[in-house]
């Protein structure tokens, strides 16, 4: 074989295997985590009691653990994270970590869209899955 041919045997790898890979970079999941929605149903849960759990400012509606832990799975699903990310293991309820005040200040945001822009029943709500595509930092999506 000659070097030319080598050389563009080479060239269409390296481009067609380019290729591949980015179309995969920015491709968005097909469907949202199973629990996506439990956040967004108790953050705009009318009913603003919660019977279970300490310190629930932004969560409502909260009567279980069960519900409790749907709730949080939707946040690992969403961001891709564990329960440290948010929370000292040792005081689940202690504010002392960034991200769990982070968090309740995109509670409040998503709940805000969504009441008072999102307030139509056929559409889809916002959920912390819509930017965050299981990563903890939302990344910026490039349409093509």
């Amino acid at each position: 074989m000659n070097k030319t041919a080598i050389f563009y045997g080479v060239l269409v790898t390296v481009i067609v295997l380019a290729l591949i890979i980015s179309s995969d970079l920015y491709k968005l999941p097909e469907t949202k985590p199973m629990y996506a929605d439990f956040v967004t149903e108790q953050i705009l849960n009318p009913d603003t009691t919660n019977t279970y759990g300490e310190d629930l400012r932004v969560l409502h509606g909260i009567h279980s653990r069960a519900q409790l832990m749907d709730v949080m799975n939707g946040f690992t699903e969403a961001l891709g994270v564990q329960c440290a990310f948010c929370h000292n293991i040792n005081d689940f309820a202690s504010d002392e970590k960034p991200t769990k005040r982070m968090a309740r200040l995109m509670i409040r945001m998503v709940t805000n869209i969504d009441t008072h822009y999102i307030n139509q029943p056929n559409w889809e709500k916002v959920t912390c899955f819509t930017c965050h595509r299981g990563k903890s930092i939302p990344k910026l999506v490039l349409n093509k």
